[in-house]
């Protein structure tokens, strides 16, 4: 008797195989970006913990207001762990890896489970990804939001168990969405979607008029520090709204645009890597967002192309916010390798050899992009000098300076006034040092901005440097300083 396709092993088994494959790729990808490369913290990561270091209730700023889940987020790790630059990425990293679990069971209800797993694997390894994920910005926050919504509803509008769970999770989402730039069209969008949807029209219009009166009341709460930042100080509203007032230039933008999504040929030169994706991925794309325009009268159709629309020119307006289309990109590649896969098995609906044969190349493609998405990753946030000329390793150096010292002894961080700000964040939570901005006599360490700016009298007795190449000189350890 011939064995057949199915009663192999690797058959069987093949989709707890590719699940065990996606977690572990997951551990691996997310390990090298939060803990290899870049390993630095850029300016605006510094910003983020010196606003979440700040947090205060009885002292709202307005401007702290704008990302305002992440930041508190991000300011209960420190209160946890401490200021590192692990704990600066942390918040990211959490929502990234809930990010990826997200687009997971997304294409897995939209999708075939091979869809599901290729997709998924892509996703975790774009470059782009692997960004946001290592990023201790909020940037991360909008992909998280969208992909979590789009999940919430489709195991609403499929009335999937525990909806009401799902509904309650969706709409503290939705509210979120408001404290996020541009989260408001997304909720627009989420509006317009369900205006014109024949079936969640349907849902939305039995939903109980003490429910919606029960869930208008909690949203009026949770966004009452969003209002009053907003009368405050209406800056935040703009913000908010992703309105660009000033320093616009058409063909500077798109210029940016270019580089942003089709500037194959061109190196690096920002903190984050353009193009954002890959030929491959782009083709994917490309056919997929064909298969969603045919497919258009379905409610999934209806969202991505919805929001899509509203977001593009926002994008082009500041191409900074095209990691909001992180998850519509996504999306729109899983429907081009659903329509792969489907048109050669419509050529063999009955030989499950040929079927099996057709996904090798398919697979061969998924792992080139894979391996070419991380390499380049890694690669440019290594050894590329104008991508890492934006990070910083200065608060690694301190830790292990700092830790050489013993216990009982204070050291005194001498940093110039810009810095000060950061470095009183850190010191908040690490009793070893204090920051101050001028010199006295003990035993000091002054940053190499300091250095340079004050130019102090005394004895240099260690001085801790980076492996960059230029700028290496980070640290100054004084014993004994003259006035």
């Amino acid at each position: 008797m011939h064995a057949r396709v199915t009663d192999f092993f690797i058959y069987k088994w093949r989709y707890p195989l590719g699940y065990l494959f996606i977690a572990t790729l997951l551990i691996i990808v997310v390990g090298i970006a939060v803990f290899s490369t870049p390993g630095g913290l850029r300016a605006s990561e510094m910003t983020s913990t010196v606003g979440s270091a700040s947090l205060s209730v009885e002292s709202l700023d307005p401007s702290m207001v704008i990302n305002l889940p992440y930041h508190v987020l991000q300011r209960l790790t420190f209160i946890a762990f401490g200021v590192t630059t692990v704990t600066i990425k942390l918040p990211s990293l959490i929502l990234g890896t809930f990010t990826i679990i997200g687009i997971f069971f997304l294409t897995r209800i939209w999708f075939r489970r091979n869809v599901a797993v290729l997709t998924t694997i892509l996703a975790a390894t774009s470059t782009q990804f692997l960004f946001l994920v290592q990023d201790g910005t909020p940037a991360i926050m909008y992909s998280f939001v969208v992909v979590w919504i789009l999940l919430c509803g489709t195991f609403i509008t499929r009335n999937y168990m525990f909806n009401t769970f799902w509904k309650v999770v969706a709409g503290v989402l939705l509210a979120s969405a408001l404290y996020m730039p541009l989260g408001i069209y997304l909720i627009i969008s989420v509006i317009i979607t369900a205006s014109f949807h024949p079936h969640i029209r349907y849902i939305v219009r039995h939903i109980t008029k003490l429910r919606l009166i029960l869930a208008l009341s909690l949203a009026a709460v949770f966004i009452t520090p969003l209002v009053y930042a907003c009368i405050v100080s209406p800056g935040t509203l703009f913000t908010l709204l992703g309105v660009n007032l000033y320093n616009f230039s058409f063909t500077d933008h798109v210029v940016s645009m270019w580089n942003t999504f089709a500037g194959f040929l061109t190196l690096p030169t920002s903190y984050i890597l353009t193009p954002l994706y890959s030929l491959g991925l782009v083709v994917l794309m490309t056919i997929g967002l064909w298969r969603v325009w045919q497919q258009r009268h379905t409610a999934r159709s209806y969202i991505v192309l919805i929001l899509g629309g509203v977001l593009l020119p926002f994008v082009f307006l500041d191409p900074s916010n095209a990691n909001t289309l992180f998850v519509l990109a996504t999306i729109l590649a899983g429907y081009g390798i659903a329509h792969l896969i489907s048109s050669w098995y419509k050529l063999f609906p009955r030989n499950p050899y040929a079927r099996i044969a057709g996904l090798i190349p398919l697979t061969i493609l998924v792992l080139g992009m894979v391996y070419s998405g991380v390499i380049r990753y890694t690669h440019n946030y290594t050894y590329n000098p104008e991508v890492l000329s934006y990070y910083s390793d200065d608060l690694k150096l301190l830790d292990g300076t700092l830790s050489k010292f013993s216990k009982d002894t204070i050291i005194t961080v001498v940093a110039r006034g810009d810095e000060v700000p950061f470095y009183n964040a850190v010191a908040r939570y690490d009793k070893r040092f204090v920051v101050s901005t001028n010199y006295d006599t003990t035993t000091l360490i002054t940053t190499r901005a300091a250095h340079i700016a004050l130019k102090p009298n005394g004895k240099i007795d260690t001085i801790v440097a980076s492996s960059r190449a230029n700028d290496a000189d980070r640290f100054y350890i004084y014993k004994t300083v003259i006035k």
